[in-house]
């Protein structure tokens, strides 16, 4: 698929431009496009001020999927992202939260991100140029250069 093939498709759904642009992000505009993130948790009340307010005042759509946490996540999401929709995740494991997250996002562009504050937010642009480049799919991982992660066991 080209960028050629794929621009077209896309029609803008909002002419609100942001307010502020971070400096991480001062030189990405998404739009036209609109980006929708998806967010899978399962008890991760601790981790939530560390993720949702990194993420790009251009997202129109902040989606929470929730497994049924115990711990106050999903009131915690509401008090640090008012506008933040809440989902109840369908079926178990986190495979089941993204595919109940997907289902329910509106933007033309969907990004995941995983709640425990292993994705940086701020790096949602490199991942966007890509699709916008032609790109039928982008995923990061902690083992390229410039990664890491302190929880992966040797398996």
């Amino acid at each position: 698929m080209t960028s050629i093939d794929w621009a077209p498709r896309f029609i803008p759904k909002r002419t609100k431009q942001p307010s502020t642009i971070s400096p991480a992000t001062a030189l990405f505009k998404p739009a036209p496009f609109t980006v929708s993130a998806v967010i899978p948790t399962l008890n991760e009340q601790r981790n939530l001020a560390h993720v949702l307010p990194q993420i790009p005042n251009w997202v129109e759509e902040v989606l929470l999927v929730d497994g049924h946490s115990t711990d106050g996540t999903v009131e915690e999401a509401r008090r640090l992202r008012p506008d933040i929709r809440i989902i109840q995740q369908k079926g178990q494991g986190k495979g089941a939260a993204l595919r109940t997250g997907f289902d329910a996002a509106t933007g033309d562009i969907v990004v995941m991100l995983d709640a425990d504050g292993s994705t940086n937010p701020v790096e949602m642009p490199v991942f966007i140029r890509a699709l916008l480049s032609g790109a039928d799919f982008a995923k990061g991982s902690r083992l390229m250069q410039g990664g890491g992660t302190a929880d992966m066991t040797l398996f």
